[in-house]
């Protein structure tokens, strides 16, 4: 059994940069622009935003391939990856740089109206580009082109927990951490989920005036303006708990991450998502 699930992890690790992935940057590059042309011919201006080749770190693909050594040098340093981002704030592990995007220096400068008429032209611009070369019906990037991301990748790694071999693992998993809930999807993110929902709480109480609103049909997560001494202790208890968690799972991650990344993979190809491969 552990041999299979190696050859698998090893399959993964081969075929990251296949030329798959070539096509899903060529087709983010076109998207990019159409937008550029189509915003020219309704009377705007929009800057095409730089296609994101992933640079891997050290471990990265191993982790996601679901290898214990490189699970547990992450988290022995970096726990689920939620209060880490607040203590190594430089650290492009857990902070990574997506660049800022080219066109916030103009919207910045536009008035209130004029920005709606801008946002209203991109999203009418972005729906022709994404049709054109996804073959995607969607009205808009943030409110439906990401929401149907996230819906899709949810339904990606929730076909797992009808795998027989991943259930039974996780009920070894779930027994071990003390929890009920022992869907293989759920187990896999239950622990920076806590970690997650925490952190929000404590940057709730920090904010000042009427909290933001959570993106439609999506969960609001938050951020805390911690200095890095300050969110330590909330490290320290994240990477015991994450090392806990891995001791548990170890059979478990093994034999679900290369499958789910797998699956993921497919769906950020479908929608040409380029800095998540």
């Amino acid at each position: 059994m552990f041999i299979a699930v190696k050859a698998v992890a090893a399959v993964l690790i081969a075929g990251v940069m296949s030329p798959g992935t070539e096509a899903v940057y060529e087709k983010k590059a076109a998207i990019e622009e159409t937008r550029v042309a189509c915003m020219k011919e309704s009377g705007f201006t929009y800057l095409a935003e730089p296609v994101i080749k992933r640079t891997w770190h050290p471990g990265e693909r191993e982790r996601l391939a679901g290898d214990y050594e490189a699970l547990r040098t992450y988290r022995a340093k970096y726990g689920f990856g939620v209060w880490s981002k607040a203590v190594y704030p430089r650290d492009p592990v857990v902070n990574p740089d997506s660049g800022e995007n080219p066109n916030n220096e103009n919207m910045m400068a536009m008035s209130a109206d004029e920005l709606k008429k801008w946002r209203a032209a991109d999203d009418a611009c972005f729906s022709k580009a994404v049709k054109q070369h996804l073959g995607m019906t969607v009205t808009s990037y943030w409110d439906d082109y990401v929401g149907k991301l996230d819906a899709a990748l949810d339904r990606s790694v929730a076909a797992l927990d009808k795998d027989a071999q991943l259930a039974q693992l996780g009920e070894r998993f779930a027994k071990c951490l003390g929890v009920s809930q022992t869907k293989p999807s759920v187990l896999a993110e239950l622990g920076h989920s806590q970690f997650t929902k925490q952190r929000t709480e404590v940057a709730k109480k920090q904010h000042k005036g009427p909290l933001p609103k959570a993106p439609k049909g999506r969960t609001l997560i938050m951020w805390s303006t911690m200095k890095p001494a300050e969110a330590k202790p909330y490290l320290d208890k994240e990477i015991k708990a994450a090392l806990k968690d891995l001791e548990c799972g170890k059979s478990f991650y093994a034999a679900y991450s290369p499958k789910a990344w797998a699956a993921k993979e497919r769906v950020y190809q479908e929608f040409a998502v380029d800095y998540a491969l």
